[in-house]
This record gives C-alpha cells, sequence and structure tokens, in this order.
C-alpha cells in the first residue's frame, strides 16, 4: 500500500489525481488529508481515504497533529508513505516524535512556501523549528523530491538531509485535458490564476491592473480565491476591494485546463516557486507568459521559450512586456513550447520516475 499524505485535500486532488490515475493499476494508493471541499473527488480517485482532521488557519494545530500520530501508527511496515509539500513533511516529524516510524518514506517538497519567505514571523518560525528536523530528518524520511536545485540547496543547508535527494521537476501535466488557444482576443486578455497571496504576487498583479485602467488595448481578470489559512493572504476587506474594482474581472476560480485557452495573457510576479504548475498549463494553452525570474519559473521560460522572465518584479519591465506584446513584437512557437511540456512534464513522464522509486522499496 502506498499513502499520499498532505494537509489540504486539494493537494491531492488538483496536482496529484492525474498521477494516481495512471499508476493505480499497479499501486493501491491511499489519501491521508481533511476531507473537505474535494471529498467526492478524493474519495473517487484514490482506493480508500483516511480523514486527517488538522485545520489549516493554525500555525501549528496540536490536536491535527495527535490526529495524524493515531494515523501514522496504523500504517505497516511493508507500506510506503509519500508526503506532499514542507508544512505537511514538517507536522509528519512531529508526529514521528510520538509514533515510531517502520515503513519507508518519500517527502516531495513542492516549494518552500511561507517558512522560507523572509518574513519575522516565518524567520522566527524557522529558527524555532530547526532543531527538531535536524535531529529527526535523517531518521524518518528515506527520499527528499526536489523540483528545482535552490529549494534543494536552501533545504539541505536548512536541515542537513543526508538521505537520498532527487531532482524531478514538475508534478505531472495531464496535457490530453488542456484546451489550446487557436486565436488572439481584442482587447487583449490579461489574467492572474492562483491563491491570492502577497507572496504569489497579488499585490504587484493590482498595480498592474492600476496602471493600465481605462486603456481599452488591455482587459485584466484575476482567477483564484484567498487562502485565509495562509498568513500570506488578502483578508476579507481587501479581498472586496478587489471584486468590487471595476478594472478587474473577478472570476473566482476556474477550471484551468478548461478555460485559460480563452485568455492572451498569464501574469505571475511569485517570489517563490516549486515547479510552476499553471505556468506549464498556460504555456501550453498557448498564452505568453510573463513571470517572475525565480527558480521554479525561470528554467520553464528557458526551455520552452514561450514568454518573459522579468528580474526582480519590476513593474516597468512588466508593463514593457504587455505592451510589446500588444504591439505584437514577439514572435512564438508554441509547437515547440508544447513539445517540449509533453516530453519533460506531462503526467507519464512524472508517473514513470514515481513508478520507478516505489519499486525500488518493493
Amino acid at each position: 500500500m502506498i499513502y499520499f499524505l498532505a494537509h489540504w485535500d486539494w493537494i491531492l486532488e488538483r496536482s496529484r489525481a492525474d498521477i494516481v490515475a495512471n499508476i493505480k493499476d499497479e499501486f493501491q494508493i491511499t489519501s491521508i488529508c481533511p476531507l473537505e471541499e474535494n471529498n467526492e473527488k478524493i474519495q473517487k480517485t484514490y482506493s480508500d481515504s483516511i480523514n486527517w482532521n488538522i485545520s489549516r488557519e493554525k500555525t501549528l494545530d496540536l490536536l491535527g497533529l495527535i490526529n495524524l500520530t493515531k494515523i501514522l501508527k496504523n500504517i505497516n511496515s511493508n507500506d510506503i508513505l509519500h508526503i506532499f509539500t514542507l508544512k505537511s513533511l514538517f507536522l509528519y516529524i512531529l508526529a514521528t516524535l510520538f509514533a515510531q516510524k517502520q515503513y519507508k518514506v518519500v517527502a516531495s517538497i513542492t516549494g518552500l512556501g511561507f517558512l522560507f519567505a523572509g518574513t519575522k514571523l516565518a524567520n522566527f518560525l524557522k529558527i524555532i523549528i530547526k532543531p527538531i528536523i535536524k535531529l529527526r530528518i535523517n531518521k524518518v524520511v528515506d527520499v527528499l523530491i526536489f523540483q528545482n536545485n535552490s529549494n534543494m540547496e536552501q533545504f539541505l543547508t536548512y536541515s542537513n538531509f543526508q538521505n537520498k535527494t532527487i531532482l524531478l521537476e514538475g508534478s505531472g501535466l495531464n496535457t490530453k485535458k488542456i484546451k489550446i488557444k487557436h486565436e488572439l482576443n481584442n482587447p487583449v486578455k490579461i489574467i492572474f490564476v492562483g491563491r491570492l497571496l502577497v507572496e504569489k504576487g497579488i499585490k504587484e498583479y493590482l498595480k498592474l491592473v492600476e496602471i493600465f485602467s481605462g486603456k481599452e488595448k488591455t482587459k485584466f481578470f484575476i482567477a483564484g480565491k484567498p487562502d485565509f489559512g495562509n498568513k500570506s493572504s488578502l483578508n476579507l476587506k481587501e479581498f472586496e476591494e478587489l471584486k468590487n474594482n471595476p478594472n478587474i474581472n473577478y472570476l473566482g476560480e476556474i477550471d484551468v485546463q478548461e478555460n485559460l485557452h480563452d485568455y492572451d495573457i498569464l501574469i505571475q510576479p511569485s517570489y517563490h516557486e516549486g515547479f510552476s504548475r499553471v505556468l506549464l498549463e498556460s504555456i501550453y494553452s498557448g498564452l505568453f507568459c510573463i513571470v517572475n525570474d525565480i527558480p521554479g519559473m525561470n528554467e520553464i521560460i528557458s526551455k520552452t521559450k514561450y514568454g518573459l522572465l522579468i528580474k526582480d518584479n519590476n513593474i516597468d519591465l512588466y508593463i514593457d512586456g504587455i505592451n510589446n506584446y500588444v504591439n505584437g513584437e514577439y514572435t512564438l512557437n508554441h509547437e515547440y513550447a508544447a513539445q517540449v511540456i509533453e516530453e519533460n512534464y506531462s503526467v507519464k513522464a512524472i508517473s514513470d520516475k514515481f513508478k520507478e522509486l516505489y519499486y525500488e522499496f518493493i
């Protein structure tokens, strides 16, 4: 049995469901996560589902930690536990203080997230938890998977992890589900897709909206919602102001694979990424992508040659990039970009790597 563990059911549905479908003929996969908004989809996708009762709105949910400890005690010695996200990994490590680890453990670090964001609270938490991580991680984790070299170097330095590490770019894109763009819009439709977090660059995007307000050649859209359990989220007042902004077409959450092709430009001013899934989806859909030049995104733009990297999230460079696109100054080869994604970042490519790893443990 293989267990997929995450502190949010969205993680195991949005990014992992296609991988589960791809390997279910060879492995039985059970989900361990809070069964909330994505409950129905999770239960349809996985062989079995275990409800992990934990609150995402608390920095550390002690009751949720106790619940995880109880779940871990029921995992058998010949099973594999695959953990997704850094926060889930930290919670697992804390839980192993009270539950002996007898099974194999793989952890996919899909981005360094809030803890490495550089804020005062993040730095404080990072210092507090570091001794426990360094003391326990080599005893309770067998393999760490990273999505970019920068994240790997930072975390290995922080944790002193000595066991096996793997660099695996991407989380698996089901390209068969993605609709492709065939014509341009007039006016040009520009979109931000993601959680409405400061660290995802929502403030920078709102600046661009303000600068381009009243211009007839562009229209701005936002797809996503706040994550009030995240310290970086827009608060309720800011969210209401966003929805009422006459210069923004607020869409709520969209079916990215089904709807992205309706837009022309993706703006992604994120401060940090593991290996941006929405960027891959946007390029495959045919959107020109203007993104912050950071690990987890610069590799994608460099390989696909289908977008523009912005140094230090410079707003003036975003403005130039948008204007140049509107004026038709970029020559793009979508067929080449799509082929790069298909060969390197598809569900099959990532699933094959996972299967290879799982068979090592059997």
